[in-house]
């Protein structure tokens, strides 16, 4: 397959507006789709907010926000969206009847050298080729929210996803100035979500413990180990360490760490207790009296700044 040059996105909601706003700042031009107009505008009202912040941090030129925006295009039909176009992005809500819906349709409407690819967070890629004709241009392309600033994007390769597909995407990902990452088999939760589920889980355990405070342990991770896996990753730093030091540190630890297989009790009295975190006010922090919006502007400047300093933006 040639150059990717025209792309539909499959749902407005937590990651589709800037999945949408990268393609477009480097070129390429997109077809938004969503069922609900209101969610098409306030896609709009996303990409107006990033595309600004962007250009007051000298990302993106504030002469250029209309020809960006010029590339993007709403529709709230399915088979207009994916019309003429070379890569179809579905991210519509983490549930496997809604995904399998969603590919069984653009199977069916898609031409037949469209690629398909999904932001699954960790569902079966394999599984969701099954309900296609076209099983080898099926593949994960999964983001990281938020996906206007995190670098890298993992390729998901299925059972059938064919060799140039997936030269296809990393190409393409090369392209929009991301940095790809090929998870060489479909297991759950991929790459990332493996790693920051292992994490989170031991995290929670302290929290329910009692060994630590929620907040001692987030700074455990942003002041401490976690401020250096910008420059090193967690098997550069056994390299570092020494790999007899690793050794004989997991032969009495390993056996202390949390390996619980269901979601902890504290977090399913959260959930039961409306208690989601940022989105209603209360999850492991009390977020009361709290302007949500001015805290992430500000987390999001702070990460645009890492990603300058660690010279991600060319």
């Amino acid at each position: 397959m040639g150059e990717i040059n025209k792309v539909a996105v499959i749902g407005t909601g937590t990651m589709g507006p800037g999945i949408a706003q990268v393609f477009a700042q480097n070129g390429i031009e997109i077809h938004i789709f969503d069922v609900k107009p209101e969610q098409l505008e306030k896609a709009r009202e996303s990409l107006d907010r990033n595309l600004t912040l962007f250009a007051e941090e000298g990302i993106i030129k504030k002469s250029d926000i209309d020809q960006i925006l010029s590339r993007i295009h709403t529709s709230s039909s399915l088979k207009d969206a994916v019309e003429g176009v070379d890569l179809v992005l579905e991210a519509v809500p983490e549930v496997p009847d809604i995904k399998t819906k969603i590919f069984s349709d653009l199977d069916s409407i898609a031409d037949d050298g469209v690629i398909l690819a999904s932001n699954t967070s960790g569902l079966s890629i394999t599984n969701l080729a099954k309900v296609t004709n076209r099983p080898a241009k099926v593949v994960g392309m999964h983001w990281w929210n938020p996906p206007i600033i995190i670098p890298v994007i993992e390729i998901i390769r299925g059972e059938k996803t064919d060799d140039e597909t997936v030269r296809t995407i990393e190409a393409l990902i090369n392209r929009i100035n991301k940095i790809p990452v090929l998870v060489k088999k479909d297991v759950p939760g991929f790459l990332g979500n493996r790693l920051q589920y292992a994490l989170m889980r031991e995290a929670i355990a302290l929290l329910n413990d009692g060994v630590a405070s929620a907040k001692d342990i987030d700074t455990m991770i942003k002041a401490g180990i976690g401020f250096k896996f910008p420059v090193m990753g967690p098997l550069e730093t056994i390299d570092m360490a020494g790999m007899d030091l690793y050794n004989r540190v997991s032969r009495y630890l390993y056996q202390h760490l949390n390996n619980d297989t269901t979601p902890p009790p504290i977090v399913n009295t959260m959930v039961e207790n409306n208690e989601l975190g940022l989105k209603t006010g209360k999850g492991f922090y009390d977020y009361s009296g709290i302007d949500i919006n001015k805290l992430m502007g500000a987390r999001i400047k702070k990460l645009i700044t890492l990603l300058k300093d660690l010279e991600y933006v060319k």
